[in-house]
């Protein structure tokens, strides 16, 4: 029954899959198929590591307590959908949950509606996460590549092969479903800023997936959200006002910060009473439970802005870069470190593109980015200075990172064209 189960989800994914890329067009139709093999494998990679190697973690225990929440659902679905809508001690599954946490209680319950599908199979579950991370990922490169051709390689690059980007936002984690759901609104936010029209239907599916994204990882939407309305903001006056680009500097610095003020209200931990002393709270915890070659220190760290400013610089370098090879205990630490070598080579290369950049019509947009990048970075490095927790929770901005950096590099157009070149030689 199991294997039949399986035979029927994989073959629905590939038909799914087919009908899509039929119809990609042929610039990016050679990347189809490479993104989401490589997606697929990076999302069972990531269930074999911690299956195999670890013994534990998230996504294990997502996947058992969405398996108990599926068989409730099978007893019992009143209950089931009871507990979906507002699930909490007073219902007996409780008890058999490992992860009673709001955002992994949400994490799970999203599990035990994949799991029905699946009958409770991990991987095929997690290759239906995977799918869906594919789908926004493609959906992004699209969506950059109607908008400026040239940045083709670029987006492709950061988007579907990076290899840290693609891994922690594939499978049966919180970050993959809360990437694509950052990728699908960043594709809404795109139309927006071309000023194309967006169907009612994109409307609610972005609604959507700005529910899903902030019960799983609100963080990433309390820094994006200010950023992309007050670009979107600014560029509806901008062209409406003559005046010098100092001007518009300042008058983008105050819009701004007024959708900033309104990101810190909407959730406890962004109060602006609580939210220093969160941050310096999470760096002593992370620094108590975490081996010292394993964590990045930040020298008398205290919760007032001139701390956290005195640190930014070592945090967002922290974020970007490290650990680098010196660094690196362990097999995992040190792909990651060459990875980070490889970034910084690409960034530096970037370099020799900055005046091009500036001077490009889309500046806007790439400012935009550097901000999300730049603020995000921050404030994951101060609050989680472990590496292993940091790798894994940076997915949040790397791929936009990669992208600003990756267009027009001359190393990523050369190593795009050898994945075009050699996919074309496999399928020919």
């Amino acid at each position: 029954m199991d294997v039949f189960f399986a035979i029927i989800n994989v073959g629905f994914l590939l038909f799914v899959a087919f009908r899509l890329w039929r119809n990609e067009p042929a610039i990016l139709k050679p990347f189809f198929w490479p993104g989401l093999i490589v997606k697929c494998l990076a999302g069972m990679a990531l269930g074999a590591l911690y299956k195999y190697h670890y013994g534990l973690g998230d996504t294990l225990a997502y996947f058992d307590d969405g398996t108990h929440l599926a068989t409730l659902a099978r007893t019992d679905p009143a209950t089931y959908l009871q507990f979906l809508w507002s699930g909490d001690e007073s219902f007996p599954v409780w008890n058999n949950l490992n992860l009673q946490e709001p955002r992994a209680l949400f994490m799970a319950k999203i599990t035990s509606i994949a799991n029905l599908f699946t009958h409770d199979n991990y991987w095929v579950t997690s290759l239906y996460f995977s799918c869906v991370a594919f789908f926004s990922s493609w959906l992004l490169v699209k969506a950059v590549v109607q908008m400026q051709a040239a940045w083709r390689n670029a987006a492709v690059f950061a988007l579907l092969f990076f290899p840290s980007a693609v891994f922690w936002s594939t499978g049966l984690i919180k970050e993959g479903i809360a990437m694509a759901c950052l990728f699908y609104v960043t594709v809404i936010f795109l139309k927006l800023w071309q000023r194309q029209r967006v169907a009612w239907w994109q409307g609610v599916v972005t609604g959507i997936c700005l529910w899903l994204g902030w019960g799983l990882k609100y963080y990433y939407l309390a820094i994006y959200f200010p950023v992309i309305s007050s670009a979107l903001v600014a560029q509806f006056l901008f062209s409406r006002l003559h005046v010098s680009v100092a001007v518009k500097g300042m008058l983008w610095v105050v819009i701004f910060v007024i959708p900033l003020c309104v990101a810190t209200l909407v959730h406890p931990n962004f109060y602006p009473e609580r939210f220093l002393e969160v941050i310096a709270s999470n760096y002593e915890v992370f620094h108590t439970i975490s081996q010292p070659e394993d964590v990045v220190e930040y020298p008398g760290l205290e919760a007032t802005a001139s701390s956290m400013v005195m640190n930014a610089p070592r945090a967002l370098v922290a974020g970007l870069f490290r650990p680098f090879p010196w660094e690196a205990s362990n097999g995992l630490q040190m792909a990651l470190a060459w990875e980070n070598v490889g970034l910084l080579i690409l960034a530096a290369a970037a370099l020799t593109n900055l005046r091009k950049g500036l001077a490009s019509p889309h500046r806007m947009l790439v400012v935009s980015v550097l901000l999300y990048t730049v603020l995000l970075c921050v404030f994951l490095a101060l609050s989680t200075p472990n590496y292993g927790t940091l790798a894994r929770y940076r997915v949040g901005f790397l791929p936009f990172f990669v992208l600003l950096i990756s267009i027009e590099n001359p190393l990523v157009n050369r190593a795009t064209r050898f994945i075009e070149r050699s996919w074309a030689r496999l399928v020919r």
